[in-house]
C-alpha cells in the first residue's frame, strides 16, 4: 500500500509519459512501466472498453428504430399474406382467384400471397436509408465535417447536449494582442489574428478613423516608450514566422507560417506592427541564456547582453534579464516600474493598486494578461531563476484574447432554439470561462454561478477519480456491495452537477469521460469534442465523438466525426443535417407504408368480398419497383424544412412511426384502398356488366374485362401513389408552401415511373407479359380523377394538423431549471435570436 501511494504521488509530479514529446528541460529517467501498464496504455484500455460498451450496448437511435420497424413490418406482412391465402382457398368458388385461369386456385392464391409479402415489405428502405446517410456525409464534408461512421450522421440529429472545448472550437485558436498598458497609459492595438499590419494608439483614439490612428501611431513610435515594451516582449519569445511559396489559382503566392507557442506568436505579431522584429535585436541585444517557462513560476526569463546599439534602454547597463509571465506573478516580483516619461521609479502601494485595477479590468474582459519586466546588471548575473526573477522593473503588461469565431454566437443561439444545450469545457479559470460564456450567450447574466459554472479541480475531479477507481475494482470482480453503493451515490452526485452545468472550468481531458457518462445516464444524446490522446476515451464513449482536424490520430480514430477547421458552427450545421436526414427517412417510410399497406388491403378486401385479385403477381412486383423505389429515392434528396431547427430534439424512445405519421398512414391507406377498389369494381361493371365481373358469359370477353379492370387499377395506383409522393415531402406543410417543383429529383423519378408504366401498358409485346389493355377516354378519366382524391385529402389533413398543432414537437428550454433566472420560454428566446 505504501509503495502504491508513493508511486501515485510520483506519477502526479515527476513522471514522463510514453508517447509524449519532450518540449523543454533535461533529466535522467528510469523506466518503471511499459506496454499497457503505461499511462497511454491505460488510455488505450479505456478507449477499447468504451468502444465495446458503445457497440455492445448502445445503438444509434435510427438503427434501433429501423430494426424495430422492420420486425413489425415483417410479422404484419406475413400475417396478412396468410389471411389472404386462407380466405382465398377456403371459399368456394375461390375468392381472389381468376375463374378462367388454368392454374389451380391454391397456386393462384399462393402466388398472390407471396407477392403481397414482397410488396408489403419496403425493400427500397435500406437503399434509401443508406443513400440518405451517404448524401448527408457528402453535404457535411463540404462544410468541413468528415463523418467516419455512416449512422453517426443521423445520430447527430438526435443530439440534445454538445460538450465543446473552448480554444479553437468556440474561439479562433489564434491569440491576438489587443491592448497594453505602459506608464499607466492604456493603448489599443488594431488588427486581428496573424495580421502583421496594424496600429498602436492611445485608448482615446477612435480606431475606426484610419487617418487619426496612423498619426497617433507615428507619434507613439517616435516617443520610444512603446518600442521598449514590444522589443522586450519580442526578445523574450521563441516563436517565429516565415513566408513560403504556395500554389493557388492566382499562381505562386506567399503564405505566412508560424511556429512556436500561440501566445508568443501573438506577441511577435504585435511587435511587428511597430516594425520590431526579434531577429533584428540579435546584434543589439544578443541572448545568451534562457530560463524556460514552467507552471510553478508562471514566467520565463532570458538574459541578453548589450551589443552594438544606440538605444538607452534598461538604464544603459551591459547585462539585462528580461522576464515575461502571468501578470500577478510578475507584479509580485517588481520593486520598480517605468513611468509615463520613461523614468524608473520605485513601486508604491498606490502604483500597485492602480496596476492591479488595470489587470482586473483586462481579466473581466476575458483577456489573458501578460506582464514584461527587466532587471539590469553591471556584470554578468547569476543565471538561476531565483536570482534574476526578483526586484524587477515593470515595463508594462498586455491583454491578449483568443477571439470568438465568427458565427459562433449565432450558432449557439440556433442550438438553443433547437433544444440543444451547449456546455463549454475549458482549462481556463472560472472567472475567465464565465466571461467568455457570457459573451457568446452560453450563460446569461443573473444565473447561479455555483450551479452553472463548475470548477473541475475542486468539484468534479475528486469524484471522477473515485468513480474510476471503484469501476475498475468492480470490473475486476473486486467490488463489494458497499463499493457499489458508494459508486451509485457518487454517480448521482455527478448527475446533479451536470444537470445544471453549462461551463466546466479548470477541466482536464480525463474529466470529459465522467461528464459524458453522466449526461448519458440522464438519457441525453451527447456530442463531445476533443483533440488530444487523453480525449480518446470520452470521444469513443460519447454518442457522437467529434475530433479536431489538427488533433492527434488517437482522437481521430476514437471519434465519429472530424472537423477539418475545428469550428463549433459546423457541429450545429451537422446537427441540422442529421435532423434533415432523419426527417427524410421518416418521409419515405411514411410514403412506403401508406402505399404498400394500401396495396395489401386492396387485395385483402377484394378477396373478402369475393372479387378476383385486382392485381396479378407480376403487376404487384412492378408496382413495388416503380412506385416504391424511384419516389423514395427522390424523398431522400429533400432539403430541410424551414422550422427544422426550431423544434426540440427527438428522444431515444420516440418511434419512427409517431402519431402524425400513424394518423397519416391510416387516413391515406383508407382512401387509397377505397379508390383502388372503386376503380376496379367500376371497371368490372363497365366491361363485364356486374360488380364482381362474373355476369359476362363469354369467357374471352370476361377475361378481357378482368384485364381492363386490372389495368385501370394498376394505372390508378401508379398515379395516386406518385401524387402521394409529392404530398409526402412534408407531413405538416402544404405542397404549395414548400414548392411543387422545388425538388428536381422528384420530377425525374415521377417522370421515369410514369414513362415506364405507360411503356409496359402500351407496348404490345410487353403489354401481354403484364396482361394489360388499352383504356378509352372514360376509363382514363376515372383513373386520373380518383387518383387526385388521396393527395387532396392529405392537403386537407395538413390544414388540421397546423391549426390544431397536432403532433408538433414542442420547443424545449435547454437552460437548466435552477440556472435560468428569467424562466423565459424558449419560443420567445428563439424569436429574440
Amino acid at each position: 500500500r505504501k509503495e502504491e501511494k508513493k508511486e501515485k504521488a510520483l506519477i502526479l509530479t515527476n513522471f514522463l509519459y510514453s508517447s509524449c514529446d519532450v518540449l523543454t528541460g533535461k533529466c535522467k529517467a528510469v523506466v518503471v512501466k511499459s506496454g499497457v501498464n503505461t499511462y497511454v496504455g491505460r488510455i488505450f484500455e479505456l478507449i477499447t472498453k468504451a468502444r465495446q460498451d458503445k457497440e455492445g450496448g448502445e445503438k444509434s437511435p435510427l438503427k434501433d428504430k429501423l430494426e424495430t420497424l422492420g420486425k413489425k413490418l415483417g410479422f404484419a406482412s406475413l400475417a396478412i399474406s396468410i389471411v389472404v391465402f386462407v380466405v382465398g382457398v377456403s371459399t368456394d368458388p375461390c375468392r381472389g382467384c381468376d375463374p378462367d385461369s388454368d392454374q389451380p386456385a391454391w397456386l393462384q392464391m399462393l402466388l398472390v400471397s407471396v407477392s403481397l409479402t414482397v410488396a408489403a415489405v419496403p425493400e427500397s428502405l435500406p437503399v434509401c436509408v443508406t443513400l440518405t446517410l451517404a448524401l448527408g456525409m457528402s453535404h457535411m464534408a463540404k462544410k468541413k465535417a468528415l463523418v467516419r461512421r455512416l449512422l453517426s450522421v443521423e445520430t447527430l440529429g438526435s443530439a440534445d447536449v454538445i460538450c465543446t472545448d473552448k480554444t479553437g472550437t468556440l474561439t479562433a485558436g489564434v491569440m491576438t494582442a489587443i491592448t497594453f498598458i505602459s506608464g499607466f497609459q492604456t493603448y489599443k492595438i488594431t488588427g486581428s489574428g496573424h495580421e502583421l499590419e496594424g496600429f498602436m494608439v492611445p485608448e482615446k483614439v477612435d480606431t475606426n478613423d484610419v487617418e487619426a490612428c496612423a498619426k497617433a501611431h507615428e507619434v507613439e513610435k517616435k516617443s520610444g516608450q512603446v518600442d521598449m515594451v514590444w522589443a522586450s516582449y519580442a526578445m523574450c519569445c521563441n516563436a517565429k514566422y516565415y513566408f513560403e511559396d504556395t500554389e493557388s489559382k492566382k499562381g505562386i503566392e506567399k503564405k505566412i507560417v508560424f511556429e512556436g507557442d500561440p501566445t508568443e506568436q501573438a506577441l511577435i505579431v504585435a511587435a511587428n506592427k511597430l516594425g520590431i522584429k526579434k531577429e533584428n535585436f540579435n546584434e543589439e541585444f544578443p541572448r545568451f541564456h534562457e530560463n524556460p517557462f514552467n507552471s510553478s513560476r508562471k514566467m520565463m526569463s532570458v538574459i541578453v547582453k548589450r551589443g552594438e546599439t544606440d538605444r538607452k534602454w534598461y538604464q544603459n547597463k551591459p547585462y539585462v534579464a528580461i522576464v515575461k509571465g502571468a501578470s500577478e506573478q510578475v507584479l509580485r516580483k517588481c520593486s520598480h516600474l517605468v513611468d509615463g516619461k520613461g523614468a524608473v521609479v520605485p513601486m508604491t502601494q498606490e502604483h500597485m493598486a492602480k496596476l492591479q485595477e488595470g489587470i482586473d479590468n483586462f481579466a473581466s474582459r476575458s483577456l489573458r494578461v501578460l506582464a514584461v519586466a527587466y532587471k539590469a546588471y553591471d556584470q554578468e548575473p547569476d543565471k538561476k531563476p531565483d536570482s534574476i526573477e526578483k526586484e524587477l522593473t515593470l515595463i508594462g503588461y498586455s491583454g491578449l484574447i483568443d477571439p470568438v469565431r465568427p458565427g459562433v454566437k449565432n450558432a449557439i443561439a440556433t442550438a438553443t432554439g433547437a433544444g440543444i444545450r451547449t456546455v463549454m469545457i475549458t482549462g481556463d479559470y472560472a472567472k475567465t470561462a464565465k466571461a467568455i460564456a457570457l459573451s457568446i450567450d452560453i450563460i446569461r447574466p443573473g444565473m447561479n454561478d455555483s450551479k452553472t459554472v463548475i470548477e473541475c479541480d475542486s468539484i468534479v475531479r475528486p469524484k471522477s477519480k473515485r468513480i474510476l477507481e471503484i469501476a475498475d475494482l468492480i470490473e475486476n470482480k473486486q467490488g463489494s456491495e458497499e463499493l457499489k453503493t458508494e459508486l451509485k451515490a457518487l454517480e448521482e452526485q455527478m448527475d446533479n452537477i451536470t444537470a445544471n452545468a453549462l461551463v466546466f472550468s479548470r477541466a482536464k481531458p480525463e474529466d470529459k469521460l465522467i461528464i459524458v457518462k453522466s449526461f448519458q445516464r440522464q438519457n441525453h444524446v451527447c456530442a463531445m469534442t476533443g483533440d488530444g490522446v487523453n480525449d480518446g476515451p470520452a470521444l469513443q464513449r460519447a454518442d457522437i465523438g467529434v475530433a479536431m482536424g489538427n488533433g492527434t490520430e488517437v482522437a481521430k480514430g476514437a471519434s465519429d466525426m472530424v472537423l477539418t477547421d475545428n469550428n463549433y458552427v459546423n457541429i450545429v450545421e451537422a446537427v441540422e443535417e442529421g435532423r434533415i436526414i432523419y426527417n427524410n427517412i421518416t418521409k419515405f417510410v411514411f410514403y412506403l407504408l401508406s402505399t404498400n399497406v394500401a396495396e395489401v388491403f386492396t387485395i385483402l378486401f377484394a378477396s373478402i368480398i369475393g372479387l378476383p385479385s385486382p392485381l396479378l403477381p407480376t403487376q404487384i412486383l412492378w408496382l413495388n419497383l416503380t412506385t416504391d423505389g424511384f419516389p423514395a429515392v427522390a424523398l431522400a434528396m429533400e432539403k430541410g424544412e424551414p422550422n427544422i431547427m426550431r423544434e426540440g430534439p427527438r428522444t431515444r424512445q420516440e418511434p419512427v412511426i409517431e402519431k402524425v405519421m400513424l394518423t397519416g398512414v391510416f387516413i391515406q391507406t383508407f382512401f387509397l384502398t377505397a379508390t383502388c377498389l372503386i376503380t376496379y369494381i367500376v371497371g368490372l361493371i363497365w366491361n363485364n356488366g356486374s360488380w364482381d365481373g362474373l355476369s359476362e358469359s363469354d369467357s374471352d370477353k370476361r377475361a378481357k374485362g378482368f384485364e381492363v379492370a386490372q389495368t385501370m387499377t394498376i394505372y390508378h395506383i401508379v398515379f395516386a401513389e406518385l401524387l402521394r409522393a409529392y404530398g409526402s415531402r412534408s407531413m405538416r406543410e402544404s405542397i404549395f408552401t414548400i414548392g411543387v417543383f422545388s425538388n428536381k429529383y422528384m420530377q425525374y423519378s415521377v417522370g421515369a415511373s410514369v414513362a415506364a408504366t405507360l411503356f409496359i401498358g402500351m407496348t404490345p409485346l410487353v403489354q401481354n407479359v403484364f396482361k394489360m389493355r388499352y383504356l378509352d377516354g372514360r376509363e382514363w378519366g376515372l383513373v386520373l380523377g380518383l387518383a387526385l382524391i388521396p393527395i387532396t385529402v392529405d392537403e386537407i389533413t395538413k390544414v388540421f394538423y397546423r391549426y390544431l398543432d397536432f403532433g408538433k414537437r414542442p420547443l424545449v428550454n435547454t437552460l437548466p431549471p435552477e440556472s435560468d433566472p428569467a424562466r423565459e420560454p424558449l419560443s420567445e428566446v428563439a424569436i429574440h435570436v
